[in-house]
């Protein structure tokens, strides 16, 4: 069974570009059939945009953005779990996949598709005379902007869970016999072709758009994935430069009075000045499938709005926040079930706890970030936010602490994210720079929760705390107290790396049958 990555000239409802596989692998046979003749025109340039932003739904409901990554990303760590109904992401939670778990396979497939159709609009979109054409070079290079971040974007994940990966940045058209079969890529290499295109998008996208523009890449989105990367790689003072030029541009948090965190993720809330970038859903019953994310169904259980409950929280998580913290009340510490009960948060835990028969305690909590209103409905009406303006200023207090150890600057950064949820400030007296990192770390803990950035954070932390000689010892530190059986960690598995899926060892020549020594057991 072949895979084909196929570049098709029919312009749907996802635009220009539809991409068709089977999901056996990266790719076995690759081919273009649009005619560069015929479509020379801006608005076509325009279309093969929209169809790469399409990609990152990879079809909605399940797809790269809409929810599977989010598996890779929060499973393997310690605050979200999972029930035993789920088998892949058991595997996942508990550290037992291999090469043949479907979501590895499905995210890895899923970026490569955003690849293809980032790499197929670049050449499309390089080949029109905009300007002769009744549109603009300013247009032009904003187009080509918008299709060289998604292309970092996907490839920022993908070095993230896989560190090697493929390097392809041209269009099927000019591929080789080796193209067909690509090699892996040293990770330094492919975070070179990342931050030469977010400096190309950074310096071509305007500064905003629209309010219903909101999933489009601005400037600010560039520039705030360069800040994600540099972080990622211990560049401190590129990462707080970077950050602080996303500063006083037009982003702010979302304050008490527009309702704070719990607000932001509201389905009404369809723009919000603390959005950088957000894959955006559709606010449509039947939606599934086509424009929606599984987030809402998955959060919530059964008893609570008839959701599948696939994303349960610890009660160690719910007993770290404060009972002043709203951002508390964006998990289900006391609800009423659909069968007349009140599911509380055990005492122990910093809930109400209760008795029998009237409450029945609870053994998780549940994220109340992606609401899932509509009983039953599959479609995820919310926003799911890929950056946000919060984050940047985790990150420069972060990479100031890095630099030069605790200062005002990077505590008043801080205040500014705790202040928002009814927290008191930190004061600078006390911190030293190993102290002020682990407060930073345990507070974008309960800032970002289930928004896909505590694995990377736990690997981030390790390299930080043990000068670059451990980068798995928050991971463990934090991870293994809260495996079914602590026995199934191994240090002899590299978990800062997930294993090559199955379907692109077999399909890609390239790749030796070892391929995935040190990342399974």
């Amino acid at each position: 069974m072949k895979n084909i990555i196929k570049i098709s000239t029919v312009v749907c409802c996802i635009g220009l570009t539809v991409i068709a596989s089977c999901k056996k692998g990266l790719k076995d046979e690759t081919f273009s059939v649009y005619d560069s003749s015929k479509l020379t025109s801006p608005e076509n340039g325009s279309q093969a945009v929209i169809g790469a932003y399409a990609a990152l739904k990879d079809n909605g409901g399940y797809g790269y953005y809409a929810g599977f990554l989010y598996w890779l990303y929060e499973y393997p760590v310690d605050v979200v779990t999972t029930t035993i109904t789920s088998r892949q992401g058991v595997q996942l939670d508990q550290l037992t996949y291999d090469a043949s778990n479907s979501v590895i396979n499905d995210v890895w497939v899923s970026i490569f598709k955003m690849i293809s159709r980032t790499n197929e609009a670049e050449e499309l979109i390089n080949n029109i005379d905009y300007a002769g054409k009744g549109s603009t070079n300013t247009i032009k290079q904003q187009n080509l902007g918008e299709v060289r971040f998604l292309r970092a974007l996907a490839y920022y994940d993908a070095t993230s869970l896989w560190g090697d990966v493929p390097l392809i940045l041209k269009s099927s058209s000019h591929f080789t016999e080796a193209d067909q079969n690509p090699k892996l890529a040293p990770k330094a290499e492919v975070e070179a072709a990342m931050i030469a295109d977010l400096e190309f998008a950074a310096a071509n996208l305007p500064d905003a758009y629209p309010a219903n523009e909101v999933a489009r890449a601005a400037k600010g989105a560039a520039t705030s994935l360069l800040a994600r990367l540099y972080m990622r790689r211990g560049e401190w003072q590129k990462a707080a430069d970077a950050a602080a030029a996303v500063m006083n541009k037009g982003y702010d948090l979302r304050t008490k009075a527009e309702g704070g965190l719990a607000s932001m993720f509201n389905t009404n809330n369809r723009s919000d000045n603390e959005f950088i970038f957000v894959l955006k859903s559709s606010n449509e019953a039947g939606a599934y499938g086509i424009n929606s994310n599984s987030f809402g169904i998955n959060s919530t259980p059964w008893d609570l709005n008839r959701g599948y409950g696939n994303f349960p929280i610890h009660l160690e998580f719910y007993a770290q926040f404060n009972k002043n913290d709203d951002r508390r009340n964006l998990l289900t510490g006391s609800y009423q079930t659909l069968y007349g009960q009140t599911m509380n948060v055990p005492v122990e835990y910093g809930g109400e706890g209760g008795s029998a028969p009237d409450v029945v305690l609870a053994k998780y909590v549940y994220n109340l970030k992606y609401p899932h209103v509509n009983n039953y409905n599959y479609a995820g009406f919310n926003n799911v936010t890929i950056l946000r303006y919060a984050d940047i200023l985790m990150m420069r207090a972060e990479a100031l602490n890095e630099l030069n150890g605790p200062t005002q600057a990077s505590i008043d950064l801080i205040n500014q994210v705790r202040e928002r949820s009814n927290m008191p400030g930190l004061t600078l007296s006390g911190y030293t720079k190993e102290t002020l990192r682990d407060a930073i770390f345990d507070e974008r803990n309960k800032e970002f929760f289930m928004e896909g950035r505590r694995r990377e954070d736990l690997i981030r932390w390790g390299r930080s705390a043990s000068n670059g000689a451990t980068p798995l010892l928050k991971f463990k530190e934090k991870v293994v107290p809260l495996l079914r059986d602590a026995n199934t960690y191994s240090n002899a598995v590299d978990y800062t790396v997930f294993p090559y899926p199955q379907n692109e060892i077999q399909s890609n020549t390239s790749l030796s049958a070892d391929v995935n020594k040190g990342r399974v057991k």
